[in-house]
């Protein structure tokens, strides 16, 4: 199905952003949220979005106002009677989701499909609420949603095949990279992700570094940013909530460190409430290193009495964050969450990796990767616990996954 006319419920940051991706592509969008002063705000984020096209010379002023009168505002679900899509993007909580889709199964007319941008939460119970289970699909965006190349799309138990087709031509209409995922808490790159920034509390309370040095080494092993310059970016509220989540669904590999609760609790959210790990000034100057909090002291030793930590004997080194997330990748694909081949495509175009995840399995070589992952195991714990599968591999002498993909493809085909 060629999508039309789409509606966004949810006019913050996140379905701004997918609304102005949809009207770049010729197709009319309805932006809702549910007061006029958030799709005033929302608009206006749009229009921005434009204007800095504008000035940079990627569209002329002329093409810029024509996509961007494609994008209408509403606080009313009437105005949804004839669209061929919904992309909801509201609040992160499965009640709120519930509710919405709930009407929009009401409203929207039945060939319409239902599309939520939860990063974590079951595309199968979002879809129970309505009477089209098989037109409910997830597409994850990426924040900020006008950049981010990735979309994990993915299928809800009842998910009919049509759906994805076209939840993926969409992907490709709007000139994003659309992962499948089968669904699991936290899909791929949340479940991947959120056990680096996990392990670098950790790292950060044993006092094997500063939160600096974390960073730095991080990025100059091939990531975008440091764990900590992320926690600050994301919020520390919001990170608090999606690893309580997913330590809720998959046990020890993800306990959290308790310093992140203890910075909630102290107000220190990260850039939205002006400190984090870093304090973020409201004029910064330019140039000028960032400060640490000095809260964060005192919240470390708090969080120390309450955990007891296995010192590392060893200085740290970027493989202590990055090694946790290839196990997790690997759990991933002994699940058939996803494919191997689709691992680096969703952490580069998910979250910026210079370097991927599977290629750093490849220049190692998976024997490497679990004696390491296995040394850390032993001294840190169920965190580390290595994936079977990575066992399985190394136990026949399979060196990483490109070389595994090429065996199974000179294996014989079956004639009946």
């Amino acid at each position: 199905m060629r999508v039309q006319r789409a509606a966004v419920i949810g006019a913050g940051a996140m379905g701004s952003g997918i609304a102005c991706v949809l009207s770049q592509c010729g197709i009319e969008v309805l932006l809702k949220d549910v007061e006029q002063a958030a799709v005033e705000r929302g608009l206006g984020n749009i229009k921005r979005m434009y204007d800095s096209r504008v000035k940079k010379g990627t569209l002329t002023q002329a093409e810029a106002d024509g996509l961007f009168a494609a994008v209408k505002g509403t606080t009313s679900y009437e105005d949804f009677k004839t669209v061929d899509l919904v992309i909801e993007a509201a609040f992160e909580e499965i009640s709120v989701k519930l509710e919405i889709f709930k009407t929009l199964d009401q409203i929207c007319p039945p060939r319409a499909i239902l599309a939520t941008n939860t990063s974590a939460l079951s595309i199968s119970e979002i879809a129970e609420a309505t009477k089209r289970q098989d037109k409910v699909v997830g597409m994850h965006f990426f924040n900020p949603a006008q950049f981010m190349k990735l979309v994990e799309v993915t299928a809800g138990v009842k998910t009919a095949e049509e759906t994805m087709k076209s939840a993926l031509e969409l992907c490709h209409q709007m000139q994003k990279t659309p992962v499948k995922v089968e669904e699991c808490p936290g899909f791929l790159v949340n479940r991947v992700l959120f056990t680096y920034m996990n392990e670098a509390l950790y790292a950060l309370q044993e006092g094997l570094a500063t939160v600096e040095e974390i960073d730095a080494k991080v990025v100059e092993f091939g990531l975008p940013m440091g764990p900590f310059a992320l926690f600050d970016m994301t919020g520390l509220d919001v990170c608090t909530h999606v690893n309580t989540f997913l330590y809720s669904q998959y046990g020890p590999r993800f306990s959290p460190s308790p310093l992140l609760e203890k910075m909630v609790k102290a107000g220190a959210l990260g850039q939205k409430s002006g400190a984090g790990f870093y304090i973020h000034e409201k004029t910064p100057v330019k140039g000028e290193a960032k400060k640490i909090n000095p809260a964060l002291k005192d919240l470390i030793a708090e969080a120390n009495k309450e955990v007891t930590l296995a010192k590392s004997p060893r200085a740290f080194h970027a493989h202590r964050v990055i090694l946790p997330m290839l196990n997790e990748a690997i759990y991933c694909i002994q699940e058939k969450v996803v494919d191997a081949s689709d691992i680096d495509i969703a952490m580069q175009n998910g979250c910026g990796f210079k370097v991927g995840l599977m290629a750093i399995a490849k220049e190692k070589g998976l024997a490497w990767c679990l004696s390491e992952i296995s040394a850390y195991h032993k001294e840190q714990g169920e965190r580390f616990r290595p994936s079977w599968l990575l066992g399985k591999l190394v136990g026949a002498n399979v060196h990483d996954f490109s070389a595994l993909a090429q065996d199974q493809s000179k294996k014989p085909v079956a004639v009946s």
